[in-house]
């Protein structure tokens, strides 16, 4: 049994930026569509003014990929320029926001700056969101921009071979979800890395309490904190209308060496936060992977963790957050760790688990 209780504790950043934060609150009479078209707006002009659009040193290219269903997904590639004939990693962005909230103009000045800071090509995926698409139309639109991609890295000067995925929130299920798929139909080798943040692995109401100290779990803990409290994170997996035990939703629920061959990833967990738990117990059940397998080289999951204390969910979003410079910063470093590693570089962690 564990206790993560002791991240919950406010941050003293947070109770300074509080001071003056005023949490965005709907028209009432707005439906829906309206208050994300709205929401999404001001997200997109926010971002761009606090983390800059750079234009230059960047190649633009968007692109509608064909679904199955006969729709399509828009998505955006950021390349660095002046790279000549050498091919580029790539990493797939897929954006947060409740499976609801984002776009490509949301996501565009964090991959903008990932691009330039790493050297990768960055893909922006725009997958179908509720309440009009529920599960599992975001999962099928992610695995769909992950094949065609693989399928036309030529075209956009990229390695085929080195793929990484970085999923927020909602976009980190969805990168679980991709990577559970990928082993299944061993079509995971492509995929070098994943980098998660204050990522929802279970359905609420299947929470393994049992696993937590003194009943202390965050989903109680912090129900009521600022950003995404419980009641709210229950509206939007509402409007997404999940199967709540299904693995491409409830990945926590599956037994640890369900993984087994898992690439390296990365974990930033925010302390204050009602999903903080199964972040936590995620990533030890990936540590856990191969200890009881005959192979341990080749079913051993490398993991690193990034914890942020007394921070809520999506701090990320509050760009004029110092801890919120600091994830970026961080993020870049995962990514740029496992390029290295990827090319022969530095080696990735050995199945570490780092708290900062």
């Amino acid at each position: 049994m564990v206790d993560f209780s002791q991240y919950a504790a406010p941050a003293e950043e947070w109770l300074e930026f509080e001071k003056t934060w005023k949490p965005p609150v709907p028209p009432p009479s707005a439906t829906p569509q309206e208050v994300r078209d709205r929401a999404n707006q001001k997200s997109a002009q926010f971002f761009a003014n606090v983390l800059g659009r750079p234009e230059t040193g960047l190649k633009v290219i968007d692109h509608s990929v064909p679904t199955i269903d006969g729709a399509i997904v828009p998505v955006r590639i950021q390349s660095p320029v002046d790279v000549g004939s050498t091919k580029l990693p790539l990493v797939i962005s897929i954006h947060g926001g409740g499976f609801f909230l984002g776009n490509l103009e949301t996501e565009d000045p964090h991959c903008r700056q990932l691009a330039l800071h790493t050297g990768a090509a960055v893909l922006n995926v725009n997958y179908r969101h509720a309440s009009e698409w529920a599960f599992p139309t975001p999962v099928n639109d992610v695995w769909t921009v992950f094949n065609w991609i693989q399928q036309h890295a030529e075209t956009y000067n990229i390695d085929p071979g080195r793929i990484f995925f970085s999923g927020v929130s909602a976009g980190a299920n969805l990168a679980i979800s991709i990577a559970l798929s990928a082993l299944q139909q061993q079509t995971l080798k492509p995929v070098r890395g994943f980098i998660l943040s204050v990522l929802s692995v279970v359905h609420p109401d299947y929470f393994p309490n049992e696993l937590i100290r003194n009943g202390k779990a965050s989903l109680e803990q912090c129900a009521n904190a600022p950003i995404i409290s419980l009641p709210r994170m229950r509206f939007f997996t509402s409007l997404y209308k999940p199967d709540p035990q299904h693995p491409k939703f409830s990945p926590l629920l599956l037994d640890a060496n369900a993984f087994a061959g898992l690439c390296p990833t990365s974990f930033h967990i925010a302390g204050r936060d009602p999903v903080r738990d199964e972040g936590l117990l995620l990533e030890e059940k990936l540590r856990s992977v191969g200890i009881y397998q005959t192979d341990l080289l080749f079913n051993k999951v490398q993991t690193t963790l990034q914890i942020y204390p007394g921070l809520p969910h999506a701090f990320m979003s509050l760009p004029t957050l110092p801890s919120a410079a600091k994830w970026r910063q961080a993020v870049q470093q995962d990514l740029k760790r496992y390029i290295a590693a990827s090319s022969g570089g530095e080696p990735t962690v050995n199945g570490s688990s780092e708290t900062h």
